[in-house]
């Protein structure tokens, strides 16, 4: 039985896609510093593929964020809250 993505792994996904957008990146340009293709970083960015704590730490480290820049809106209660509704 295959196991679905679900609507937080997209939610995770578009969070990584804000960063690096901010950040003037492509995807080949992190895929490359990740040691993965361009196509894998497109799967985690578009939620097709769940992105392991090791992956999202490397690639929070190459965008110069924490993994709380990613995971801190399913936590906070604050008005950043409204990305995950």
């Amino acid at each position: 039985m295959k196991v679905q993505t679900t609507d937080i792994d997209q939610k995770i996904g578009a969070r990584i896609r804000e960063f690096r957008l901010l950040r003037s990146m492509s995807q080949g340009a992190l895929a490359e510093k990740l040691g993965i293709t361009f196509q894998q970083l497109q799967k985690y960015e578009k939620g097709a593929n769940r992105i392991s704590a090791s992956a999202l730490i490397l690639i929070c480290k190459e965008l110069g964020i924490t993994p709380n820049h990613i995971l801190g809106a399913f936590f906070d209660n604050d008005e950043d809250s409204g990305l995950v509704d």
